[in-house]
């Protein structure tokens, strides 16, 4: 399948199932499938006002997963048996490439223009369930209504920060752990049923979902390194100069070129 992405994108149920996601938007630049870890999304580590305790869904005594990646866990406090990485749990809204026009990506510095141009109400996440990719990766899956706080965010950031690397990378979820096996076929059932009663708990407990922090997003360079944060300042909707801002980017291009 080749990805269309029309203007404005809106992550609808159907346009979550249609989409192509071994081959995102994000490869149209030879240097895009070595920048893309510059995004912007949600903060979820275990330091942060987290009501969603991430550290429920890991298996730590690998009762059921025999194996992972050297990075371990990424959520709940990070991992300490492997190579000692840190918690890095966040939830991406928009990738967005590298520092820079020539490469495919945009200036950090724009990005933090255009970003902080934008008024928006505080973001709740939504659990959905813990999900096994294609590529043997545990992920905690969040609802993406259009309507809502980030689903209005979303759309918004897809129409300012498009460009050849920009792609939203499966927005709504938190990579947990990679490279996974499980010891088998019934401790994989087992684990599956363990964490997504944990998520159950959580939906009946968050019927409205949950704020982190304050409700805010970030601008990260990659997964460890937090450039910006952007604070809610509206109670509700989202509001932003779409015209001017796109100017203020297009300006900022041609003046590259000249």
């Amino acid at each position: 399948m080749k990805n269309q992405l029309p203007s404005v994108l809106s992550p609808t149920a159907a346009f979550m199932e249609q989409y192509d996601h071994a081959h995102p938007s994000g490869s149209l630049h030879p240097m895009c499938l070595r920048n893309r870890l510059a995004n912007i999304g949600i903060d979820a580590r275990k330091h942060r006002l987290n009501p969603l305790d991430l550290n429920l869904l890991t298996d730590r005594q690998y009762e059921f997963i025999a194996e992972t990646s050297d990075d371990g866990w990424l959520v709940g406090g990070g991992d300490r048996t492997k190579l000692q990485r840190a918690d890095t749990a966040h939830a991406e809204i928009w990738r967005t490439g590298p520092d820079n026009f020539q490469e495919g990506g945009l200036p950090y510095s724009l990005i933090n223009k255009v970003i902080s141009a934008i008024k928006f109400a505080p973001i709740r996440l939504t659990p959905i369930r813990v999900n096994l990719t294609d590529t043997n990766e545990l992920e905690l899956l969040f609802n993406y209504d259009p309507t809502s706080h980030i689903g209005l965010l979303f759309s918004c950031l897809s129409q300012l920060l498009a460009c050849p690397c920009g792609d939203y990378g499966n927005p709504f979820h938190i990579t947990l752990v990679r490279g996974v096996k499980f010891r088998s076929e019934k401790a994989k059932t087992q684990y599956f049923n363990q964490v997504n009663g944990v998520v159950s708990d959580w939906i009946k407990r968050f019927p409205d979902g949950v704020q982190i922090g304050d409700g805010g997003v970030d601008f990260f360079a990659n997964r460890e390194e937090i450039l910006f944060h952007y604070s809610p300042s509206l109670t509700s909707g989202l509001q932003a100069d779409i015209p001017d801002l796109k100017a203020m980017i297009e300006y900022e291009k041609n003046s590259v070129k000249g």
